[in-house]
């Protein structure tokens, strides 16, 4: 992840402001800023660029920064090219996941793949947990992301990303919109919006209900989580969903999360693969561990500054 932000340093300093440099790289502006702050981040908060004028020029430490930057890029410009020179044809890499990690997960990642190694193809497959993992088994699958309890599954390893908690969504005129957090007795005789059959987080929270002698009142079955979300601010009932996946916009449509009081699992993100990886697999995993100890971090901010502000 780091030598994405250091091509885009590197790109900002030839080019001289954000508008070209996005146009260059094919990203949008925003992502510009956040590769530049995050490249911050890393070397201790470093200030690296500064205006000058009409142009963004680096700073002293921009300056001692850019000479290893632009040698550490055409380092990985000559590993890349040694090894695709063995494929013949474009190589491909096939990741299964679950519909939310494919909205508001995977994107930064298959950005960040996408420029590193070009001459990939890459195919999402998405899924239900339980057939992605057997995919993965059978190789059908280079690699799958899953949200669950840690993986403990036959032949299969399992990388954990990050931990989220799961969040009870309403609209803010519902008279539970007011509690600190929400309990399972709390949902009887309530319309629930869920995900289909299938879903881990969903089959938690109706194992939770079923083990307290509780009735799930199951409304609404959908398969969208933006479809789900619009049924919640149409007062249609209350959805189940992981926290990643709730942002600031959906509070003007009137969306209200609650933190749900049974945690008795802990959810994670995580990577799971099994066998003798493709190249496209090793190359996707050692990114993945680069953005965990980068954009992660920022990504489980975002979901703790989550938590602190629903209730706001």
């Amino acid at each position: 992840m780091e030598l994405l932000y250091l091509k885009t340093f590197c790109a900002l300093v030839q080019w001289g402001n954000y508008t070209r440099t996005a146009l260059e790289l094919d990203y949008a502006q925003s992502s510009i800023t956040n590769h530049i702050q995050r490249l911050e981040q890393l070397y201790g908060g470093q200030r690296l660029l500064q205006r000058s004028g009409n142009q963004v020029v680096p700073t002293e430490a921009g300056q001692r920064l850019l000479p290893y930057a632009r040698q550490l890029l055409e380092l990985q410009h000559q590993a890349r090219e040694a090894v695709m020179a063995q494929y013949p044809e474009a190589p491909v890499l096939v990741i299964g996941t679950i519909e939310s990690l494919s909205l508001y997960y995977l994107p930064e990642l298959l950005e960040a793949f996408r420029h590193q190694y070009p001459a990939y193809k890459v195919k999402i497959v998405l899924g239900q947990e339980a057939e992605l993992i057997e995919q993965v088994r059978q190789g059908k699958l280079d690699l799958a992301l899953i949200f669950d309890q840690p993986c403990s599954s036959a032949g299969i390893e399992c990388m954990l990303l990050f931990e989220a908690p799961m969040m009870i969504i309403m609209h803010s005129q519902h008279p539970l919109a007011g509690s600190a957090s929400v309990s399972a007795a709390a949902l009887v005789e309530q319309p629930l919006i869920l995900t289909e059959d299938g879903c881990t987080y969903r089959a938690g929270l109706l194992e939770t209900m079923r083990q307290s002698a509780l009735a799930a009142d199951i409304r609404w079955e959908l398969s969208s989580i933006e479809a789900i979300k619009q049924a919640v601010s149409r007062q249609w009932g209350i959805g189940f969903l992981p926290l990643f996946t709730i942002k600031e916009e959906d509070r003007s449509q009137g969306i209200t999360a609650i933190p749900w009081i049974e945690q008795g699992r802990r959810w994670y993100g995580q990577l799971v693969y099994s066998g003798q990886l493709s190249a496209g697999a090793q190359a996707f995993m050692q990114l993945e561990q680069l953005y965990a100890h980068s954009a992660a971090p920022a990504f489980r901010h975002i979901v703790q500054q989550n938590t602190e502000t629903v209730h706001q």
